[in-house]
């Protein structure tokens, strides 16, 4: 029974709201907090950015560095052959395509380089061949201050199949030498008139029992960096509608069309120069009666610029590659020198990052005919 005139207490109280003063607090306290975690994303977010593009430009320099001393490392492998003789007479022309016999001559430099004088000319690789003249290599096409290295070899593998129209093959033994160009129509390469294979080095099962030698996709390339990664102009030339991304390039004997053909194939990105040294075997200077060479297959002296005459005597080559990210950095300016075998590079003053990769590679098969057996 409740009392006349008194109350129960039930022990709750009316809950007041927010006042304006603790609403504006909390809401600077949440602004504050969501710009720190607004910052911490966009932070985080950057980094992941530019170690992408320092994970890029490593995994690039290497692939290239990697590339190149692959193909010098084979350089002047020509199956069983051993004598490739002296330099020719006049300066071998990188881009030959149309006489069998010419390229014949030119296996006597396997290695061959152009070099860029300074920073701001181009190797002279126009004037002493035709790759401008067949619209390959234009000077519009490749960068001031980088060197032109050029590789000549056969393929390590066997060929087995049906030879591809316009390409050219090699057939040899210990003694002789042959280049053949590719038929599609034929179970091998066929010899042209300037260029028949002899009786000891071609046999073709249907002329007798004999096993024919083994045949070989001959190749020559063309290293060169241009000013774009990918070219819309002829031969896929860079043009100035194209990208800005130095790269590392590659023009090769090839074939198109069903005919002999120098191709252009896009390597690596973000390669902006290339500086390269040639190592000459001159020591002993007289002539060993074991191999008819000078020297002993080590290098003595390093060049930039080899004669005519001194390129067989190349045994080891330097090369230099100084890498760009493809992409800018904004908060990035780069004034750093970079060193290129002695060449000095920069600063550029820009927004990319750059390493530079060095490599120095001994041509087994170039080395290795002049090593005096003990």
């Amino acid at each position: 029974m409740k009392s006349a005139g008194v109350k129960e207490c039930s022990g709750q109280h009316p809950q007041a709201g927010f006042s304006l003063l603790e609403l504006m607090v909390s809401i600077t306290i949440g602004a504050i907090l969501m710009t720190g975690m607004v910052a911490m994303f966009n932070s985080s977010g950057e980094t992941r950015r530019e170690l992408e593009k320092t994970g890029s430009l490593i995994e690039n320099g290497r692939y290239a560095i990697g590339l190149l001393y692959d193909d010098l490392r084979h350089a002047g492998f020509y199956g069983q052959f051993y004598d490739t003789g002296d330099a020719p007479a006049t300066e071998p022309d990188p881009c030959e395509t149309a006489n069998l016999g010419t390229l014949k001559t030119h296996i006597a430099m396997p290695i061959q380089g152009y070099r860029a004088a300074t920073s701001s000319t181009q190797a002279p690789i126009v004037a002493a061949s035709t790759c401008d003249e067949d619209g390959v290599l234009p000077a519009s096409n490749f960068v001031a201050g980088s060197d032109i290295l050029v590789v000549r070899r056969a393929d390590t593998e066997v060929f087995t199949g049906n030879p591809t129209a316009g390409r050219i093959y090699l057939q040899a033994n210990a003694r002789d030498l042959n280049l053949l160009l590719g038929n599609s129509g034929a179970n091998v390469p066929t010899a042209t008139a300037d260029n028949n294979a002899t009786a000891s080095l071609k046999k073709y099962p249907s002329k007798g029992t004999a096993t024919p030698a083994d045949t070989r996709l001959y190749r020559v390339h063309v290293y060169f960096v241009a000013p774009c990664s990918y070219g819309s102009g002829a031969n896929d030339t860079c043009t100035a509608a194209d990208d800005d991304v130095p790269t590392l390039k590659r023009l090769e004997l090839s074939a198109s069309g069903g005919a002999t053909a120098m191709t252009i194939s896009s390597l690596v990105e973000g390669v902006q120069r290339m500086k390269v040294e040639y190592g000459m075997d001159t020591v002993p200077n007289t002539v060993n009666l074991t191999t008819l060479l000078i020297g002993d297959g080590m290098p003595d002296n390093y060049v930039t610029a080899p004669a005519l005459a001194d390129w067989p005597g190349v045994v080891s080559v330097r090369v230099n590659l100084l890498l760009r990210s493809t992409q800018a950095t904004q908060d990035y300016t780069d004034s750093k020198q970079y060193n290129l075998g002695g060449v000095l590079a920069g600063p550029f003053g820009d927004k990319f990052r750059r390493r530079v990769y060095s490599t120095e590679v001994m041509p087994v098969n170039i080395a290795g005919r002049r090593e005096i057996p003990y």
